[in-house]
């Protein structure tokens, strides 16, 4: 976690990588229990910004399988998003493979009572179906066949900030910054207030 703050803080990647990989080399002396964790921090905030991302996935999805095993799901299950929906997004692999991951993953987010993760994935499942095929998508509204923001707005606060990161990724996307710009407006502080100290 400090090595987290580091990289957020700071972006100090050298010093990021000595407390990540001395963490895992602590988790390595003390055993599975918590290790889930310490491999999602480690490889997904710290260890991706100073080796290449091909040799963070492997460990991320040892991580989810330890996760699991050890009855740790929820970070279990963020290991297991990273792995196969966010980082390969974000690096570029083909939208139509990172989609057919997605509803694999969100099965198993909530086959194990994990709805938080699974709309994060629900909702960079819209992102991509947007993205790839406008015929089925409202372009920048985060609306069609997997998630309507609309319907989710009402539901429990928390999950807000998926929703709202989300659809504002699809304003940036399509350079719409004008909308992008007045929907932060009207949602004010929503961010600072829901996740204190939290990126925002």
């Amino acid at each position: 976690t400090i090595g987290a703050a580091v990289m957020t803080l700071q972006q100090d990647y050298k010093t990021v990588q000595r407390f990540m990989e001395l963490a895992i080399a602590i988790q390595d002396t003390i055993g599975r229990a918590k290790s889930s964790k310490t491999t999602l921090v480690a490889q997904f905030y710290g260890l991706g910004w100073t080796r290449t991302i091909s040799k963070c996935l492997p460990a991320l999805g040892d991580g989810y399988v330890v996760g699991m095993q050890m009855g740790d799901t929820a970070m279990g299950i963020w290991n297991l998003i990273h792995q196969r929906v966010t980082l390969p997004l974000v690096v570029g692999h083909p939208l139509d493979a990172v989609e057919r991951d997605c509803s694999k993953v969100v099965a198993q987010a909530e086959d194990v009572a994990q709805q938080d993760q699974a709309l994060a994935v629900r909702c960079l499942w819209q992102v991509m179906i947007n993205l790839s095929d406008p015929s089925k998508s409202n372009g920048t509204r985060l609306e069609g066949e997997v998630l309507d923001i609309r319907e989710r707005e009402s539901e429990n606060t928390h999950n807000h900030r998926f929703l709202y990161f989300s659809e504002a990724m699809l304003l940036l996307i399509f350079s719409d910054y004008e909308e992008a710009a007045q929907r932060a407006i009207e949602r004010g502080d929503y961010f600072s207030k829901s996740a204190p100290g939290g990126a925002t």
